[in-house]
């Protein structure tokens, strides 16, 4: 068995001006999605993973994060998909734990490749044997840079998304010269579908919100971290549409379609791309490797 193993940062983009379907199209994640996958064996039942599909979510985004996975399981029920207890993936995931070791070193921010293949093959050997679930879900809030444009609204576009930029303070004025292509920080969902041969079905990102705001009660204003990450219910609600397209079909999607990929073009594509491992990296990397036995 292959199982691949993917470690990316996002592609980010300052366009201009207005916030048409075009614009957001232009940030859109190009996703990749292994139709003839689903169409062999069809996906009903899932497990959404407690863990992080690599590096564990940051500190400040744990609440928040624990929270979009409450909102994916619902999203899927609704989305006539039957969502499996988490403690099956707990179990499987521990045990695997137990047998090879952390994959991630929190001293030094990487991930160890190896291991985290050997406990990801391991993991799911288990849930095959032990369960019946057709797919392993990953949904994780990642954090990444962005920028507001100098457009009227200095809307920030990532990942399919436009975003207003947050302020805090009573004086709602920016100075004229500020500038607004500074980077800030925001965060986006990172849906990762494997099936429960760890073949890879879905990788997609949907845009959330930015994670910082513009203090205006200096004479400079700053960006500083939002007192409330991720707070609002209908910029999840479109994240995970975006992220979870095309295995779940979003109507008005902001992006551009992307062909489907057959299981030998998935691998071929695969294993012509370098992978880094650097926490932060800002290039997007791949690595396809036997699980070691």
């Amino acid at each position: 068995m292959r199982i691949i193993l993917i470690t990316l940062t996002l592609l980010i983009s300052a366009c201009s001006n207005n916030g048409s379907i075009s614009e957001k199209g232009a940030s859109a994640f190009p996703y990749r999605y292994n139709n003839e996958i689903v169409k062999a064996k069809p996906i009903k039942k899932v497990i959404v993973a407690n863990t992080s599909f690599g590096r564990p979510v940051m500190s400040h985004l744990r609440k928040a994060d624990s929270r979009v996975k409450r909102h994916v399981k619902e999203f899927l029920k609704d989305s006539g998909y039957q969502v499996l207890p988490e403690y099956h993936f707990e179990n499987a995931w521990k045990q695997a734990v137990r047998s090879y070791g952390q994959p991630y070193d929190p001293s030094t921010g990487r991930i160890d490749n190896v291991t985290w293949q050997r406990v990801m093959y391991t993991a799911g050997q288990t849930l095959k044997k032990q369960t019946d679930t057709d797919a392993i879900v990953f949904a994780d809030v990642i954090e990444h840079n962005a920028q507001h444009n100098n457009g009227l609204q200095h809307l920030a576009r990532f990942n399919g998304v436009n975003r207003k930029p947050m302020l805090r303070g009573a004086d709602k004025s920016i100075p004229l010269g500020f500038d607004w292509n500074q980077e800030i920080k925001a965060a986006s969902l990172l849906v990762n579908i494997y099936n429960i041969d760890l073949q890879r079905v879905l990788m997609n990102y949907g845009g959330i919100s930015t994670t910082q705001e513009l203090d205006t009660k200096k004479a400079d204003p700053v960006w500083v971290r939002r007192r409330k990450l991720l707070s609002s219910e209908d910029d999840i609600e479109e994240a995970m549409a975006i992220a979870f397209h095309p295995f779940i079909k979003m109507s008005d999607y902001p992006g551009k379609e992307q062909p489907y990929e057959t299981l030998l073009n998935n691998q071929s594509s695969d294993q012509s791309t370098d992978q880094s491992t650097d926490q932060n990296a800002d290039s997007s990397a791949t690595e396809q490797a036997e699980p070691a036995q």
